[in-house]
């Protein structure tokens, strides 16, 4: 088995004696589903659509298939695919045989992903076959065979074989013998979702479904969730609010709608033609689809709540859209290194709901500390420290980073500024990491100053946020050009594109100054007053 650290016995016990953690695992309830529901709708895309009792069948001759290509339990595949009904049953296929994904952001190169390979030693990968801007099957093929699992690289769409629709046409269903030894224990690790934070390459986090499972119970309770509802998810069903209706909606038998990739267009003919209740999006979303002329506000009438995380949505925005679409706005907070923190419950008044982010879920304790480490009382400004049963295990192979993280006391230092109000509610006032979050995905400055010193042309570069309607934030790169030197921002982005790096993080404009300013101490770059001149 492969144990989570964090995850002592102790804690397991307690956990469990209230009830927070259970013995089930969410493939359960979908083969559960498909023998009591069998003719409801399951999951969809643009392509098909299963009921339950379609999707259970599948789902073991797929994992029925990855045993008879050789993964055993607890062996680790690195999956980059966007949503589709392949990558659900896909994930829900490695749960039931004890397979461990690692889920990767679809923009990541060879740069991140070879760290992520150095880390988690995955014994083969999962992929779309691409769009046709980039050679991801040839990429990884080249991985592959670097690290000796070239033959095991499977398809989620595309004609090439090995695929996900392969194995499960070829597939039977697995013996009894074929899953013994396999199951996932309670504490064990089960999941493994990638970030990239301040330390700039990315991080490896130890995801559990006991903890996302009890979020979802929480989740079912607030937002009254019935099995009538249908939730459409507009990100990817890995990452953020969707990770969480992913563990939430097979628990009642909800139906599942997902959107393969993000546009208001998009995003509105499903909502059109599917008429989900729910839908789980990040706040750049939500100005997207406000800003899209072409959408009937009818069309939206189905839609009783859009829980939205990854960021903090303006108060204004959260308006707008109640007042055009009917919809309740859910704020939820969460880390996506820490876990599910907060969230709104339907019955919520709006002035809550669009002012804060929500009360702390069953079991978590939330404190606010001063620079010291003590404990703030309510209404002051602190940063905001976490723990509890929805918390994920830590960062694989980063000991003295889970440490610092946790720390002794298992609180999760966040790094995130913000008081608890006299209702209990958490209210976000700002971010004491040096981070940019563009459209909800997380940049590190010091990565992107990493790469830009490099540049023949560039004797000092500094990366900061620089505000933008749409996406929330934008990156900025300030550069001090060596003598001589001639530097465009066309410069620039052909320069971090050839070290293979993600392309939202490259900065989208550039500054350039004689000499970069610096705090009183003269020992620092003064990063807010930088700021300030792109504001």
């Amino acid at each position: 088995m492969t144990a989570i650290r964090r995850y002592t016995p102790e804690l397991i016990r307690d956990y469990m004696a209230k009830g927070y953690w259970r013995g089930e695992l969410t493939v359960d309830f979908w083969l559960d589903n498909a023998r009591k529901c069998p003719d409801r709708l399951a999951v969809l895309d643009s392509h098909q659509r299963l009921t339950w009792g379609e999707a259970g069948p599948r789902i073991e001759k797929l994992s029925a298939g990855l045993i008879a290509l050789g993964f055993r339990k607890d062996d680790v595949i690195l999956v980059q695919a966007g949503n589709s009904v392949a990558l659900m049953l896909f994930r829900l296929a490695c749960e039931r045989i004890g397979l461990v994904p690692v889920f990767l952001h679809y923009g990541f190169r060879r740069r991140e992903i070879e760290h992520i390979i150095a880390l988690t030693r995955p014994l083969g990968a999962a992929i779309n076959a691409g769009n046709g801007k980039f050679d991801l099957i040839g990429l990884y093929h080249d991985l592959g065979r670097a690290h000796g699992w070239s033959d095991r690289i499977l398809l989620l769409d595309g004609e090439e074989r090995p695929s996900v629709a392969d194995l499960i046409e070829t597939g039977g269903v697995p013996a009894p013998g074929d899953l013994e030894g396999r199951r996932f224990g309670i504490g064990e690790l089960t999941s493994i979702v990638t970030s990239s934070g301040t330390t700039g390459a990315p991080k490896c986090i130890e995801y559990s479904v006991w903890s996302r499972l009890h979020s979802g119970r929480v989740y079912i309770q607030r937002l009254e969730m019935t099995p009538d509802d249908r939730v459409a998810y507009f990100v990817p069903l890995y990452t953020g609010p969707s990770d969480l209706s992913y563990h939430t909606a097979p628990q009642i038998g909800s139906a599942q709608l997902l959107l393969e990739s993000f546009s208001p267009e998009a995003a509105c003919r499903l909502i059109k033609a599917e008429k989900p209740t729910g839908v789980t999006l990040v706040p750049t979303m939500l100005h997207r689809i406000l800003g899209y002329g072409d959408f009937d506000p009818e069309d939206f009438a189905s839609l009783r709540f859009a829980t939205c995380g990854g960021g903090v949505l303006p108060y204004e925005i959260g308006r707008r859209v109640e007042e055009r679409f009917g919809a309740k706005i859910i704020q939820a907070y969460g880390l996506m290194d820490c876990g599910a923190v907060t969230s709104h419950a339907l019955s919520d008044s709006q002035e809550a709901r669009l002012r804060a982010q929500g009360r702390p879920l069953d079991g978590t304790e939330v404190r606010v500390l001063d620079a010291k480490g003590k404990a703030l009382p309510t209404g002051q400004v602190g940063e905001i420290v976490v723990r509890g049963p929805h918390s994920n295990g830590g960062y694989m192979g980063e000991a003295a980073l889970t440490e610092a993280g946790w720390g002794e006391d298992g609180f999760f230092r966040t790094g995130d500024l913000g008081h608890i109000d006299g209702d209990g509610h958490i209210i976000l006032e700002g971010r004491s990491k040096d981070i940019i979050i563009r459209g909800g995905q997380n940049i590190s400055a010091k990565e992107i100053e990493d790469v830009l010193a490099h540049h023949p042309a560039i004797k000092e570069a500094v990366a900061v946020k620089m505000p933008d309607p749409e996406l929330g934030e934008r990156v900025c790169a300030f550069c001090v050009a060596t003598p001589g030197a001639t530097l465009t921002l066309d410069d620039v982005v052909r320069f971090m594109k050839s070290y293979d790096i993600a392309g939202f993080k490259i900065p989208e404009r550039l500054e350039l100054i004689a000499e970069m300013p610096l705090t009183p101490g003269g020992n620092k770059v003064d990063k807010k007053r930088l700021e300030e001149m792109v504001s």
